[in-house]
């Protein structure tokens, strides 16, 4: 049973990829830091990904005022034990990013009103067996990018970023994703569930690679607070869908708005961002974490999102309201180099209106689990998807998954995934459970 707003699509797949060949700088031995992410206060050599491969800014030689950015991803999965039969699928995204704007290079403390202002555009085209979780039994989709085969224009909008200031605005035919309900941990999932929106199944709710009419304004009062509203109309996620496809109706035509208020903090301590390297120790078996001695220091690219707080609501005038919220931390444990854990979930009480009336999911992410390899991450993620008692006498469907990130460059990385499914599709007759795995690969270019 798909629904247009399925979750889960890494459809802006311009996050970085990840990698294994370490590109090492420059070596000085500065005072160890007690702080695994924080800055070290001397030049040390720096553990990063290669980038040599060729892109398309690069090979089109784009001007300053131009990115382009191609990313692909498949997620072939198959399962060797329970469901209703063993079975084997393969589903892929290839999406193109455009951005045009004139301060899209330059320093934001140089800007001028016109640099804050820029231009979207996204098409995502969907390929594969997007239904092998109704093939085996299970009610949620396997595959972060299991959606309708076809060409979908995701966006077109016109933004203003905030640069320095306080005030973002976009609008035009957009997702409500990333901006709402995605926190950036949940990308390190291939599970559906897992990944991107909590699960949220409430109709034509325009989660990417979907879009519909609206905006988004964002309020900064400092870096670490954000607030967010965004207006959305409902009636135009189907139509804007089949302009260039032509797809199964998941539900009837959408009407009606929605909104959404969301607000996102990020204590300090809580985790650095992905752009603060990781302080470590360079030893005879490999990379470590820093401790308070350390004879070789070296810093890490992170791969880790910041720690953050994300707590919003949303109302829509005809197809149900919800709240939702993700808490993402540093555990302090010495997990790797550097971990974070989480927290999710969601809840929208008209069982009348969705499949999924409840989720809550939680896990960790750990970067550089082996001394080996200080660019991968590893990842546990555990989910129980509520239902709909308008849908099943089952009160839900879970899924864990295991999973380990092999960083090769910052253009390809390798994720095999294994996922145990428990208590699929609610069905009053029991389905066994199910034990799938398989790979994601993730191409930028």
């Amino acid at each position: 049973m798909h629904q247009l707003c399925h979750p889960g699509l890494l459809s802006r797949l311009a996050r970085r990829l990840a990698a294994s060949a370490l590109l090492p700088l420059t070596a000085l031995a500065p005072p160890a830091l007690a702080d695994p992410s924080a800055p070290a206060a001397g030049k040390e050599e720096l553990i990063e990904l290669n980038n040599s491969w060729p892109t398309l800014q690069t090979l089109l030689d784009l001007p300053d005022w131009m990115e382009l950015q191609g990313s692909f991803t498949a997620e072939p999965l198959f399962n060797p034990i329970g469901g209703l039969r063993s079975a084997g699928s393969w589903i892929q995204q290839t999406s193109l990013d455009l951005t045009l704007g004139s301060g899209l290079n330059q320093p934001t403390e140089r800007w001028d009103e016109f640099d804050h202002w820029r231009l979207n555009l996204n098409v995502n085209h969907d390929a594969g067996d997007a239904y092998y979780n109704q093939q085996i039994g299970a009610l949620f989709s396997l595959q972060t990018a299991a959606n309708p085969v076809g060409l979908y224009f995701s966006e077109a909008s016109v933004e203003r970023k905030r640069g320095d200031g306080w005030l973002g605005v976009k609008a035009g035919i957009l997702p409500l994703d990333p901006e709402f309900v995605a926190a950036p941990v949940l990308n390190f999932y291939v599970h559906a569930s897992l990944n991107d929106t909590l699960n949220l199944y409430t109709p034509n709710l325009p989660i990417d690679p979907f879009a519909a009419l609206g905006g988004v304004l964002s309020i900064h009062p400092s870096d670490s607070v954000t607030v967010r509203y965004g207006l959305f109309d409902l009636s135009t996620t189907q139509g804007i869908g089949k302009w260039l496809t032509d797809f199964p109706d998941g539900v009837p035509d959408g009407s009606g708005s929605a909104q959404f208020l969301q607000l996102t903090l990020e204590p300090d301590g809580w985790g650095a961002a992905t752009a603060t390297p990781i302080a470590a120790c360079r030893t005879p078996q490999g990379i470590s974490r820093r401790g308070r001695t350390c004879s070789q220091p070296v810093q890490v690219q992170n791969q880790l999102p910041a720690g953050s707080i994300n707590l919003g609501g949303f109302i829509t005038s005809e197809n149900g309201d919800g709240v939702y919220g993700t808490v993402t931390w540093r555990s302090g444990l010495p997990l790797g180099l550097d971990d974070r854990l989480w927290v999710g979930g969601s809840y929208t009480p008209d069982s009348a209106q969705v499949i999924a009336t409840s989720f809550i999911a939680g896990g960790v992410v750990i970067q550089g689990p082996l001394p080996g390899r200080p660019l991968d991450v590893a990842l546990l993620g555990i989910g129980r998807g509520g239902l709909s008692n308008q849908l099943s006498t089952s009160p839900y469907e879970g899924m864990l998954e295991l999973g380990y990130k092999i960083q090769l460059n910052e253009s390809l990385n390798l994720q095999p995934t294994l996922q145990w499914i428990f208590n699929p599709s609610g069905a009053s007759e029991p389905v066994p459970g199910i034990l799938a795995a398989g790979m994601q690969i993730e191409l930028n270019f």
